[in-house]
């Protein structure tokens, strides 16, 4: 399998490229802008020089124009009655291409200047007293020494792109690389905030993001733990009486067959509520529902629905999960009957921003040192309430009031008894568009 790059690896080449990119256009902008003043300055010079050595020719008996020229031939500069050679295979040097041209546009005639290379760089100034006369300047050629310096700079310039970029992408893959060490020790749960000190806010957000992961991945671990505990806690009981009761012969008996009967159904509740619990419902669609129908069909299903009174508005249609309300309900009301004492209550109360679905009941109510830890999964009221069940019911009505931006809150009535409220918020409609000008 090939290996994929390192995020080190990548950056470095990603800063140095743009450094060398950037030195590249520098150095691009450089040469054309040196060789304009190069060429601006260089013929102004070689011009003047020329028409001075013109001037100087044209009195060949005077004898210090003659020791002028004999100095300005031991300079490069004299004056050819021959003709400028034809241009060779050798390319002319940019700078002294553009040398010529500035200098022919300032001598009004571009013919009047010819720049030669064969081998040695020469600048030829047709004459303008002798048309037939050239004055000729060699050009030294710094062209080896400025390419050895361009390239003396250029890897110079490499060198220091390459620190850079080496720099830059360490300070930018460090703290990544820090985070990559203690992402085990993020998911485990423990601090590593002094090992992320001085990395920049998204790591730190991105570490947060990891640990926050790891307290849900550690949640959902010890939900399934203790719902494997509570389910072998659960279906002992019930399987120990099944098995005693067929060893005895009890299927003839009514009485006993009856007491079977009611430890299956007491198996199928505590394996439909694991069920309920770990599947959490949050695949359900919210869907347009009436609470007061809902409530009222949960009421006219209980074993004694005298016993239960609806209180609320006629209509209370709000987008719900209806099976997982109807669910959570229904536990709240289970735990009413089997907990609490009659008359039990069920109350819709619609409010500005939300809606609370309450259920009270006149029982004893709840020792208070139990009551704030009321909802967690597999723990029963029963050193206050003596009851049986799964310990899941308010687990899952807490859930769904999650699922739904809710939450449930449980209390002690100040009259005596338990009151649970399912807190709902109302969704806000969405805001129509303003109407065009008509």
């Amino acid at each position: 399998m090939r290996r994929a790059p390192s995020t080190f690896a990548l950056v470095l080449v990603l800063v140095a490229a743009a450094l060398l990119l950037a030195l590249a256009l520098s150095s691009a902008l450089q040469r054309r802008f040196g060789r304009q003043v190069v060429s601006d300055s260089y013929s102004r010079l070689a011009l003047a020089t020329a028409l001075a050595t013109d001037e100087l020719a044209s009195r060949p008996q005077d004898p210090a124009a003659r020791q002028v020229l004999g100095s300005l031939r031991l300079l490069g500069v004299h004056v050819s009655d021959a003709q400028p050679p034809a241009p060779s295979v050798r390319r002319i040097a940019p700078a002294l291409t553009a040398v010529a041209r500035t200098a022919g546009s300032l001598l009004g005639d571009p013919s009047r200047v010819v720049a030669t290379q064969t081998p040695d760089s020469q600048l030829w100034v047709r004459s303008a007293r002798d048309l037939a006369r050239w004055i000729v300047l060699r050009t030294p050629s710094y062209r080896p020494r400025l390419l050895d310096s361009a390239l003396l700079l250029s890897v110079l310039a490499g060198l220091i792109a390459l620190a850079a970029a080496g720099l830059a992408a360490r300070l930018l893959t460090r703290p990544l690389e820090r985070l990559a060490a203690q992402a085990s020790a993020l998911l485990a749960g423990t601090p590593t905030d002094a090992g992320l000190d001085g990395s920049p806010r998204e790591v730190r957000r991105l570490a947060a993001a990891i640990g926050e992961a790891g307290e849900r991945l550690r949640a959902v671990a010890r939900e399934r733990e203790l719902m494997l505990a509570g389910i072998s806690h659960d279906l002992r009981t019930p399987l120990a009486r099944l098995r005693l009761a067929m060893e005895l012969g009890d299927a003839g008996d009514p009485v006993r067959r009856a007491a079977m009967v009611a430890d299956l159904e007491e198996l199928d509740r505590a394996l439909e509520q694991c069920l309920a619990f770990v599947r959490e419902g949050r695949d359900e669609a919210l869907q347009p529902t009436d609470l007061t129908t809902l409530a009222g069909q949960l009421l006219a299903l209980r074993l004694q629905p005298d016993d239960w009174q609806l209180e609320g508005p006629a209509e209370v249609a709000v987008p719900i999960r209806p099976t997982l309300l109807r669910r959570a309900l229904g536990n709240l009301m289970d735990n009413a009957e089997r907990y609490g004492a009659p008359p039990f209550t069920v109350t819709l109360t619609r409010q500005a921003d939300a809606i609370e679905l309450g259920v009270t009941d006149h029982g004893p109510g709840v020792a208070p040192g139990l009551l704030p830890r009321l909802g967690q999964p597999f723990l029963r009221g029963d050193a206050a309430r003596s009851g049986v069940g799964s310990g899941l019911g308010l687990s899952i009505a807490a859930r769904a009031a999650r699922l739904h931006d809710g939450e449930l809150r449980l209390a002690n009535r100040s009259g005596g008894g338990f009151v649970a409220i399912l807190r709902l918020p109302i969704p806000r409609a969405p805001v129509p568009p303003a109407a065009s000008a008509q």
